[in-house]
């Protein structure tokens, strides 16, 4: 099959299973195929290491001769973040820096993230003490928590000091 050629080389995937086979379930129950501009697609979002824009994704198959529109990569991303592959990185669009980011999540540690409103530097952290308060707000309200995903946003040090201490310019 297709995607065999894909197991053997993620670096990602053999702790958690193999992401294409999430992919292809999702795929499947929409009707879709796994075609071989979805396979690349899938292997070089996998590759990027970081955050990326749907824009710099497309470059990277163009770069690799595929004539993808950036409406088949935005509805193809939709599709791996159903299926737990990506993830939007920033909740916040940055319509300085092209929208929304994505970042590689299958097979990596959960992280959250704080972000710059002003110069847009992303940094991903893990505090467990996050994730208890968050599980005991579900348990509150009846909640059973699927995932979840914590921006703090703010100014980093370098902008704070650019800024002045009472943050005028």
């Amino acid at each position: 099959m297709q995607q065999d050629c894909l197991k053997k080389d993620c670096s990602h995937c053999t702790q958690d299973g193999y992401c294409v086979d999430n992919f292809l379930s999702v795929l499947r129950s929409h009707g879709g195929r796994l075609t071989k501009e979805r396979i690349v697609l899938l292997k070089t979002a996998c590759d990027i290491k970081g955050h990326f824009h749907a824009d710099h994704l497309l470059k990277l198959l163009r770069e690799q001769g595929y004539k993808l529109s950036l409406v088949t990569v935005y509805r193809n991303l939709a599709l791996l973040i159903e299926a737990g592959v990506i993830r939007r990185a920033s909740v916040h669009e940055d319509t300085r820096s092209g929208g929304a980011w994505y970042e590689h999540v299958w097979g990596r540690e959960h992280h959250d993230h704080l972000v710059c409103s002003c110069c847009g530097v992303k940094i991903e952290f893990s505090y467990p003490a996050i994730d208890v308060l968050q599980e005991a707000v579900a348990k509150e309200h009846g909640f059973e928590l699927e995932r979840h995903h914590l921006e703090l946003i703010g100014l980093c040090p370098e902008c704070r000091k650019r800024k002045g201490a009472d943050g005028r310019p």
